[in-house]
């Protein structure tokens, strides 16, 4: 990471262009030795982005599978993904979910994209272009979760000494308000 950012550096002065323009998506688990470097992105470049994970070179590396029978991801692959996901959360960027290789089955990636959404992650990348709008409808912040999202900060606001409050008969707090300023893009 750090050496692509210092080669980055030369070619956007060379070009003129303004220095940490270029960003970074990090694919962070190809290798089995990857896996065991993802705790070292957090404040590795200021150009990282985003964090993913890649299931399909993974598993080729280490001769195998990547699904169990019943088509959910097998034990290494899940702890690569979770691995990830927490790599991105430590770095402070955003967490993308791998491919979903059957790009003619959009139920199973609308339940893959939804289960990485809860997750924690915030995106999904594509491996056909058909696969967009189901990915993009999926990471898409609902009229719901804004609503939310926006009462939270207004609670918040009114009542800024307070670390605890109630909001539709349920608890909330400092974890509530980052969720909702992430929600609302303003963290």
């Amino acid at each position: 990471m750090r050496t692509a950012d210092h080669y980055l550096s030369a070619f956007e002065a060379g070009a003129g262009a303004p220095v940490g323009a270029i960003r970074i998506v990090a694919i962070a688990t190809e290798t089995p030795q990857a896996v065991f470097a993802l705790g070292g992105y957090a404040g590795a470049s200021p150009r990282l982005e985003a964090i993913t994970w890649g299931a399909e070179d993974l598993a080729a590396c280490l001769g195998a599978n990547n699904r169990t029978i019943d088509g959910d991801y097998d034990g290494p692959y899940t702890l690569a993904r979770s691995l990830c996901l927490l790599a991105a959360s430590a770095a402070d960027v955003v967490a993308i979910d791998t491919i979903y290789t059957d790009f003619r089955d959009e139920a199973g990636l609308k339940a893959e994209c939804a289960a990485a959404r809860r997750s924690g992650f915030g995106a999904k990348m594509a491996i056909h272009p058909a696969q967009l709008a189901a990915i993009n409808e999926a990471f898409s912040v609902s009229a719901a979760e804004r609503d939310w999202a926006e009462r939270v900060i207004a609670a918040f606001a009114a009542n800024p000494d307070s670390g605890t409050l109630a909001l539709d008969g349920q608890m909330i707090d400092k974890p509530h308000l980052r969720a909702a300023k992430k929600i609302l893009g303003q963290t």
